[in-house]
């Protein structure tokens, strides 16, 4: 159950992220919009977007992405050069953190993604030599189909935060809508 501060922080996200939004159906603008929404209210340094390929069997990293420049200079280059390190990878259903939340529909929380090996977490050697810790991974649902899934990263360990995990989905459900 959600506090009146917490929310109150609910209801700025989601009206910033309409306002962003605005009346755009372009996927990409609508998930950029919606990981840098996501990151600027709830401190995320990192969001990514996997999106389902043509033939549905894989995620492929999508165009939309974005990096918190509220962090230092450092920080950023080496979130961009995770970034890059990714764009090679696809997943298959139940295969990394946007696979396994691809298969279950649900959201799911990774402590430490630097401390996971590569056959639970593909990318761990590249989350650990550029600072890569706490991972958030949400579906983005429409007509009960994984649509997308959306993940974000932090650069030091956090404890599963169960008002994270909501607003990241409440915003997840309002790009579904867009998405459609």
């Amino acid at each position: 159950m959600l506090n009146s501060k917490q929310t109150q922080t609910k209801v700025q996200l989601l009206q910033t992220l309409a306002r962003s939004i605005g009346k755009t159906t372009e996927l990409n603008t609508v998930l950029t919009a919606t990981l840098r929404t996501v990151c600027e209210s709830i401190n995320w340094d990192y969001g990514e977007a996997w999106m389902l390929s043509q033939d549905g069997t894989i995620l492929e990293l999508s165009p939309a992405w974005y990096v918190n420049p509220k962090r230092n200079v450092e920080q950023v280059s080496d979130l961009e050069k995770f970034r890059i390190c990714s764009e090679d990878f696809i997943l298959s259903p139940g295969v990394g953190l946007p696979g396994r939340v691809w298969s279950s529909q649900q959201p799911e929380w990774m402590l430490d993604a630097s401390a996971h090996s590569e056959t639970y977490f593909l990318r761990h050697y590249i989350a650990k030599a550029f600072g890569i810790k706490t991972g958030l991974g949400v579906p983005i649902l429409a007509n009960a189909q994984v649509i997308a899934v959306l993940v974000f990263f932090r650069s030091e360990i956090c404890e599963e935060d169960p008002q994270a995990i909501e607003l990241a989905m409440a915003a997840a459900q309002v790009a579904s809508k867009h998405c459609l």
